[in-house]
């Protein structure tokens, strides 16, 4: 493998951090970790300026309990005259989320040296375009305040919204490297620039509040060439008050890992292929009375998949593809999630 191919693939593509996802939907944050493709977490090599298109779709019909079993039912109680409570019921639940998000990234490796690391920066603006859905069969059991039993007619809702969502800033992100090792660090915020209102509900396409994360990354490259990486990767969310609502949501930390291998095709073209996966976990528990729907407890998710891909080194081109599948999770939405980017440097 030649110097500039090795220099190339170590760095992967730049790494997009984006708003507006199944988190945002079940209040678990800004940062959504299905997005990245194994070796993301790296600064190119290169000094220079990297542009990127990140594609992402997050679908998802189970919402999970805080015990991690699916939610299947709905029970609403509605008040009477003077706030007596005059009716309780329960109906059938079958909800539905596809979330697509398109997200030109820009990032730039100024050349210069801090702390002895690698000094870069960038921004993603995503464009997301949210469908949210959920019907009610008819109420399986109705207590009307000892005026009987009676049944109410299904029930549906739904929501297609398009925009742009919270843009990520990452104006710190320094990268330390060696023959075998990259170590790296990182800041960055999410500005609440997506469309939001305290009462618009699915409408919304931004969260509402600004989040400001840290990430530490490292890889480790067994040969030389560094056509093998095993990579591992932590993220730490902390999100402020959200505007309009008594509600500011827990910290979240997230761990994406991956084992990263690079098999030529041709002199000039490599095949990437890879398992990878991801787990985030709530840390501390939200604040505030205006909590969201089925959230009564602190949130978690575990995902497993792979990833495919191809390089051209002497072009500083890549087009990478994942999936994900979400095992496990508790107190949100449980889905699979499928991933594309194509990026260049300059």
């Amino acid at each position: 493998m030649s110097s500039v191919k090795k220099r190339w693939v170590r760095a992967g593509t730049v790494t997009a951090l984006f708003a507006c996802s199944p988190a945002g939907f079940a209040g678990v944050g800004h940062y959504l970790p299905g997005m990245f493709n194994i070796r993301d977490f790296f600064v190119p090599e290169d000094k220079g300026v990297y542009t990127a298109m990140y594609y992402g779709n997050y679908s998802a019909d189970t919402i999970n309990d805080k015990n991690g079993n699916g939610v299947s039912t709905v029970t609403a109680t509605v008040n009477g005259p003077g706030g007596i409570a005059s009716a309780t019921a329960t109906a059938n639940l079958k909800a539905s989320i596809d979330i697509n998000i398109a997200a030109p990234v820009i990032m730039w490796n100024t050349g210069y040296k801090v702390l002895g690391a690698d000094y870069a920066m960038y921004i993603a603006v995503p464009f997301t375009n949210n469908s949210l859905g959920a019907s009610f069969d008819s109420l399986v059991d109705v207590n009307a305040g000892g005026f009987g039993a009676s049944r109410s007619p299904s029930a549906s809702a739904n929501s297609n919204t398009f925009g742009i969502s919270d843009i990520y800033v990452q104006p710190l992100w320094l990268d330390w490297r060696g023959k075998h090792y990259d170590v790296s660090a990182g800041y960055g915020f999410y500005a609440p620039t997506g469309n939001y209102s305290p009462t618009g509900g699915a409408k919304n396409i931004g969260l509402g509040y600004w989040s400001h994360q840290l990430q530490l990354a490292g890889a480790y490259y067994p040969f030389d060439n560094q056509g093998t990486a095993l990579t591992l990767a932590g993220t730490y969310e902390i999100d402020q008050k959200m505007a309009g609502k008594d509600f500011t949501q827990g910290p979240h930390f997230t761990l994406n890992w991956g084992l990263s291998q690079y098999l030529p095709i041709t002199k000039d073209v490599l095949l990437e292929v890879g398992p990878a996966g991801y787990s985030q976990w709530q840390v501390q528990s939200n604040q505030g009375s205006d909590q969201p729907l089925f959230l009564n407890a602190n949130n978690e998710v575990h995902a497993a998949g792979g990833q495919i891909g191809v390089a051209v080194p002497k072009i500083k081109a890549k087009l990478s593809f994942h999936y994900f599948a979400e095992f496990d999770a508790q107190a949100r939405p449980l889905g699979n999630y499928l991933g594309a980017t194509a990026a260049v440097g300059f």
